[in-house]
């Protein structure tokens, strides 16, 4: 290795600069294709810590079915049951409504698994890869954005945890009448158990709470989440199993009539029928946006790209199986009791025979304990912490995940189709597609996924750009942000109904040729190349993945 690779660290105007060691402090191995960062920077309290330090490859163990596992545990969740049915409810047919399930996932399927090559191939955690986009300092803002729509979602899940349990508590103490009698009265959502039992319901909730921090204290970052891994692989079949009973026992209530169940017609026509088939595949894209931010907190210890890939090409097909499940039980209630019930806890508590329906709530709070724990925390965790890494842990930053959940209160969203759809799906959906499309068309497009590991945990490096944050990642989704959410731009309702595909695309295409013609000029002329010639690379990358070694 020359010289001009190998450097040193001095203070400059009181300030830490590194000049080089860019090739000196990382390994690669080729066989692999994976980076480790051999030193740390614990001068830098505000980039570095050891949960955030790249995850050495010799502790890279995760393989296909791991992924595979904890999608399973991910996507066989009460809302996703939920998703298919509330097409039916805003006027969609039956086939249209599982088509759009299974197309939203499969376009979601793409920038998360090239966001996933990321932590795959540098080992660092989502809001480290994302100071290669927005600045070592800038990537606060758009982790916060994610961190905030997780704690929603965690929120919700708990609330669903609760229903589950609650519903147990009904079955148990012989008071379905009371269920029964707001049933009647028109009150068939997830809010019925929490009306009829306030005070059980509650005290619950809290509870729930108390045993999901417990799991997560127990469960280190640096030693890759033993118990989070083994809680995934063992709830993942358990959920399979619950719902396919749930299923199969509606189904044969109905005594199996899929014809008249999947016959069903749109009840929308014309322009409407079009934008709320835009919104609901907008709606299914923004279901999973979150996660294909967050998968590198995953796939930091992945194998190889081989075992995170493979291990998520099967979630849409996970998806399209709970959508064929979830819409043909609801039609299978509506058939047998006249009423029409979307919240598959509500119909086993009330409809199924007492022992089976408390195995059931049992799965369906044990399949949304998993998903709360691995998409909705431990992401969203370590948004927080990356704030300041030094006195926030990552586990500091699951409390105050929790926190915010409540001061939320997102399920109140979860209550009714529009508001699940409308109120909360597309209205985060266009945040995620623009902090998504900024990262996917720098990482694959401008960068060729290289890019210098050790200048996201240096305050003076090339991701410094301007005093910390990259101006065109911020302009790009200003612009995108209120194209999308003004209400005074012509044809809205169609912009927001396609908020997540837009804003996305937008993205990409106002923030290339300001990061090709502004940025990479300014603030990192040591990037040569071109979008058709392997991208934007710098000298010391190219040694590094050219060489295969440090």
């Amino acid at each position: 290795m020359g010289n001009s690779y190998k450097g040193i660290s001095k203070f400059r105007e009181g300030v830490l600069v590194y000049t080089t060691d860019r090739v000196e402090a990382v390994n690669y191995d080729l066989k692999r294709g994976q980076i480790e960062l051999t030193k740390g920077y614990p001068e830098e309290k505000y980039l570095w810590n050891t949960d955030f330090h790249p995850t050495p490859i010799k502790k890279r163990n995760w393989d296909w079915y791991t992924y595979a596992a904890i999608w399973f545990g991910m996507a066989f969740i009460v809302p996703s049951w939920s998703l298919a049915s509330v097409g039916l409810s805003l006027g969609l047919g039956t086939l249209d409504s599982i088509l759009l399930v299974f197309l939203g996932n499969l376009i979601v399927l793409i920038p998360m698994i090239i966001q996933s090559h990321g932590g795959a191939r540098y080992g660092v955690p989502e809001p480290v890869l994302t100071r290669t986009r927005w600045g070592v300092y800038g990537a606060v803002f758009p982790s916060w954005i994610r961190a905030i729509i997780g704690a929603g979602w965690w929120g919700i899940e708990t609330y669903i945890m609760t229903e589950a349990a609650v519903g147990i508590y009904a079955i148990l103490t012989h008071r379905l009448g009371v269920l029964q009698s707001y049933v009647a009265k028109g009150i068939a959502n997830p809010y019925t158990l929490s009306v009829a039992f306030p005070q059980v319901f509650w005290i619950t909730f809290a509870v729930i709470i108390a045993l999901q921090i417990l799991l997560l204290y127990f469960s280190p970052v640096p030693e890759a989440q033993p118990a989070l891994k083994w809680f995934a692989r063992l709830a993942a079949p358990l959920v399979l199993l619950g719902f396919l009973i749930l299923w199969y026992n509606f189904m044969g209530i109905s005594h199996w009539n899929f014809g008249q169940i999947l016959s069903v017609k749109p009840t929308v026509a014309g322009t409407n029928y079009w934008i709320t088939w835009l919104a609901f595949l907008n709606a299914n894209i923004a279901y999973w946006a979150t996660m294909a931010l967050s998968m590198p907190d995953y796939t930091r210890f992945a194998k190889s790209q081989f075992a995170q890939t493979i291990g998520q090409v099967p979630m849409p097909f996970m998806m399209l199986v709970i959508a064929l499940l979830g819409v043909t039980t609801t039609g299978a209630i509506e058939e047998a009791y006249h009423v029409t019930i979307w919240d598959p806890i509500l119909a086993s508590t009330l409809y199924l025979q007492p022992t089976l329906a408390v195995f059931l709530n049992v799965l369906f709070l044990l399949a949304t304990f998993s998903v709360n724990v691995f998409a909705n925390t431990v992401g969203p965790a370590y948004d927080f912490a990356n704030t300041f890494p030094r006195k926030f842990t990552w586990f500091r930053g699951a409390l105050l995940v929790i926190a915010i959940s409540i001061i939320l209160g997102a399920w109140t969203f979860y209550g009714s189709a529009y508001g699940y759809l409308y109120n909360w799906l597309l209205t985060y959906g266009g945040l995620l597609g623009s902090v998504e499309g900024i990262i996917i068309f720098d990482y694959a497009l401008i960068r060729r996924f290289k890019f210098e590991l050790t200048d996201v945990f240096w305050s003076r490096g090339r991701f410094r750009y301007w005093r910390g944050i990259n101006p065109a990642a911020f302009v790009t989704f200003a612009v995108v942000e209120f194209i999308i959410y003004a209400p005074f731009i012509p044809y809205h309702s169609i912009i927001f109904s396609n908020s997540w595909l837009l804003s996305f695309l937008l993205s990409g295409l106002i923030y290339v040729p300001l990061m090709i013609y502004w940025v990479i000029p300014k603030y990192q002329p040591e990037l040569k190349g071109s979008l058709f010639k392997g991208g934007y690379v710098s000298k010391e990358v190219l040694h590094v993945f050219n060489n295969g070694k440090g």
